[in-house]
């Protein structure tokens, strides 16, 4: 291997050292490891569940594709409508601040390995906002169920950002026991 190519190889790595290194486990809930980190340009940061479920990838499957249902088990989600076009509407809550809107664009992939992944981002387009809501201006992340035996391995990652005036200290709590939270009732759900 030339010098260029090797050193271009050591900056790969020391770069996915740093990136590991500014990940940081924040609870373990639900045989899920949360963390958080980094952040991006905006300040925002990715949290992410890394899970191993006793459970049959096709129950987890089922709970995670059913996005017109999140709203019967997922207490942070009071309304998830799917509209005529295939976006979803959804209403979030949280103690202590207004309600949240934003639609979604979903796209929904079936895995090689017999998995699934279902991601979404704000879509281009968004329903118009209700009395007493606010705009969510971010809402980025996905469920990635994996066969792992006769169980599942799942994770889960969010980037959100609230909007309006939220303190720093409430979003760092649900950083840490909101996807916590979160994990604990999609298990409940696949079960």
């Amino acid at each position: 291997m030339n010098r260029t190519a090797l050193l271009t190889v050591l900056a790969c790595l020391l770069a996915t050292s740093a990136v590991a290194e500014e990940r940081k486990v924040v609870a373990n809930r639900a045989d899920c490891a949360i963390s958080v980190g980094p952040k991006d340009a905006a300040g925002l940061v990715l949290a992410m569940a890394d899970c191993t479920w006793p459970i049959a990838p096709a129950k987890v499957i089922a709970a995670v594709r059913a996005i017109e249902k999140h709203d019967d088990y997922l207490k942070s989600v009071s309304e998830s409508t799917i509209l005529a076009d295939g976006r979803v509407l959804q209403i979030h809550q949280a103690s202590g601040i207004s309600d949240r809107q934003i639609t979604l664009s979903v796209t929904n992939k079936d895995l090689p390995d017999g998995g699934f992944k279902t991601s979404w981002t704000r879509a281009g387009t968004q329903e118009a906002l209700r009395e007493d809501m606010v705009d969510a201006p971010v809402d980025d992340g996905s469920w990635e169920v994996h066969p792992d035996g006769a169980g599942s391995k799942v994770i889960y990652s969010l980037r959100y950002d609230a909007g309006g005036k939220v303190p720093n200290w409430l979003v760092q709590s649900f950083q840490k026991t909101g996807i916590a939270d979160i994990v604990e009732q999609m298990r409940a759900a696949a079960e």
